[in-house]
């Protein structure tokens, strides 16, 4: 179990033309993560608690910037099927995003270990 603090978050989405819009401006935030592989979940205790249901992983590959990412296939509590993908930059600072069709969001985190 990895228990992390998402101290910023920003997101994006599909604009009325179709179109993705630019990510937000980060905001502040204070919000536990908590990835849980021994029971294939992750839980993000924001305002709503979102749980996804870790349904399949990949390994880990470039992000083509010098850091890595591992993707997870997932469902959330509604039943929709969303990504799920950890990064670890090159200066080694860790984010997760979380990619549905139409809409992403992206946390930035710290370990709380």
């Amino acid at each position: 179990v990895s228990k992390l603090t998402a101290y910023s978050v920003a997101y994006k989405y599909v604009d009325d033309n179709g179109e993705w819009t630019q990510w937000t401006d980060w905001e502040d935030c204070n919000i536990l993560v908590v990835l849980n592989l021994d029971k294939d979940r992750l839980s993000i205790y924001s305002n709503t608690t979102q749980e996804y249901d870790i349904i399949s992983y990949d390994d880990w590959e470039s992000d083509g910037e010098g850091g890595k990412v591992a993707g997870f296939d997932c469902v959330d509590a509604e039943g929709l099927r969303c990504r799920v993908r950890w990064r670890i930059a090159k200066d080694m600072s860790h984010q997760v995003y979380v990619d549905y069709n139409d809409f992403c969001f992206v946390y930035n985190v710290v370990s709380k270990d």
